[in-house]
């Protein structure tokens, strides 16, 4: 056996209590962006599906960060060779959770569609594919170059493979491969977390808090470090043996150790340094360049479910109201009103009924009132009243639009009286 394990009952606990770990990172994670650290109201388009794969996604780095780090440590540390056999464990459970985060992009956001997948989209009007998300192309074709590095890590990571290869073989393969594929996940991370998602024009786009940024940094720099320290260690202890080492040497191992680490130290570094310069909050609520209508009822149909828009006073006072019925039952209800600067919200509760709760002290521009106007407001105006079928990043959109241009009425935007609010 790889790790003198011999009892198959032991390795089969291992794998179970890691499962369970597992299971437990990835539950964390998705309740983190899901319910924690987002306003859902404040966000109604962050639905189940994205804070589900960035869960699979967060979960898989921690594995992959517990797997890089034994080794070094123990070099370190002595006592942590113990930890050694949980290594294959450890690695064997981070394919399983990358593959179900690639499984999650597959199925919910691609929608096994490989044109999707990479960030296109086949618009009829042209007769041809258009590159509508670019950096979900760039995401994608990453995950893509590290799937076959994590099947071949999986497929050898059993006695037999280190008997077919050789044991220098096996070993130069998985550390290599591992290596591969930790700086291909960074450099993922970082353009996912970082540079995808900050206020940009000119949409200006308002995303929930990623607060993995830092401890995602934070681990890969400590991986590199701890790695950095080991092999000082190692290439010091090794020459001490032959010779004693001078400080010419001595500085020059630790000047390797040092270049070793600086591509992570400067990637981190400058991600720190711009995190702190960029906007936290986007520009004050302005004008959109292009034609948007002012006024507009409209209803969204996608299968069983019909979302009804209604908006007033975009550029100046907006109100605006979003209602979504599922099977003919209301599920959501939200009302913004820019006289009160408060968001009220009917929704589902724990026991399936329908609550108040509300916001206040909410600008426009919290709840997307610009990409409102953009998007929705720009249907109207573009198409006018009536039935369409219009283009989006999923497919179509069959939408009726009732009203165009037409002031919408009070009422529609008024707060049911004698109502008790609920926490948010």
């Amino acid at each position: 056996m790889i790790y003198g394990i011999e009892s198959r009952r032991l390795i089969f606990i291992r794998h179970l209590g890691v499962a369970v770990f597992s299971a437990i990172l990835v539950y964390l994670f998705y309740l983190s962006y899901s319910a924690w650290g987002v306003v859902p109201a404040l966000f109604p388009d962050w639905g189940a599906d994205h804070p589900f794969w960035r869960a699979w996604a967060h979960a898989a780095f921690v594995l992959l960060f517990l797997t890089l780090i034994i080794s070094p440590a123990a070099t370190l540390w002595p006592p942590i060779k113990r930890l050694y056999s949980w290594r294959r464990e450890l690695g064997i459970w981070f394919a399983v959770l990358s593959f179900g985060h690639g499984y999650a992009i597959w199925d919910r956001w691609a929608r096994w569609d490989v044109a999707r997948l990479f960030g296109f989209e086949y618009m009829e009007d042209v007769g041809g594919y258009i590159l509508f998300r670019p950096e979900v192309g760039i995401m994608n074709m990453m995950g893509l170059i590290i799937a076959p590095m994590i099947i071949l890590l999986v497929v050898t990571s059993f006695d037999g493979a280190v008997k077919l290869l050789g044991a220098s073989a096996w070993k130069w393969l998985h550390t290599t491969l591992v290596h591969v594929i930790f700086y291909i996940v960074m450099i993922r991370g970082v353009l996912y977390l970082f540079y995808f998602f900050q206020y940009s024009p000119p949409n200006w786009r308002a995303y929930p808090p990623i607060w993995f940024l830092y401890v995602f940094l934070g681990m890969a720099i400590f991986v590199v470090l701890l790695q950095a320290c080991a092999f000082t260690k190692t290439v010091l202890h090794r020459r001490g043996r032959k010779q004693k080492n001078g400080i010419i040497q001595i500085a020059a191992v630790i000047g390797i150790a040092i270049m070793f680490a600086m591509p992570l130290v400067l990637m981190t570094g400058t991600v720190a340094y711009f995190d702190n310069r960029t906007i936290k909050e986007p520009p004050e609520f302005t004008q959109a360049a292009e034609d948007y209508a002012q006024n507009f009822e409209m209803v969204i149909h996608e299968e069983n479910q019909n979302t009804y828009i209604w908006a007033k006073n975009l550029d100046s006072a907006p109100y605006f109201r979003q209602m979504t019925e599922i099977s003919g039952e209301k599920v959501l209800n939200q009302i913004y009103r820019y006289d009160d600067q408060t968001l009220y919200m009917e929704e589902l509760d724990a026991d399936m009924e329908l609550v108040w709760s509300k916001i206040e002290n909410v600008r426009p521009e919290d709840i997307g009132i610009l990409e409102v106007a953009i998007e929705t407001g720009g249907w109207a105006e573009q198409y006018g009243a009536g039935e369409h079928k219009i283009p989006f990043s999923s497919g179509e959109l069959q939408v009726s639009i009732h009203n165009v241009g037409e002031i919408i009425p009070d009422a529609v935007f008024e707060i049911p009286e004698d109502i008790e609010f609920s926490s948010p």
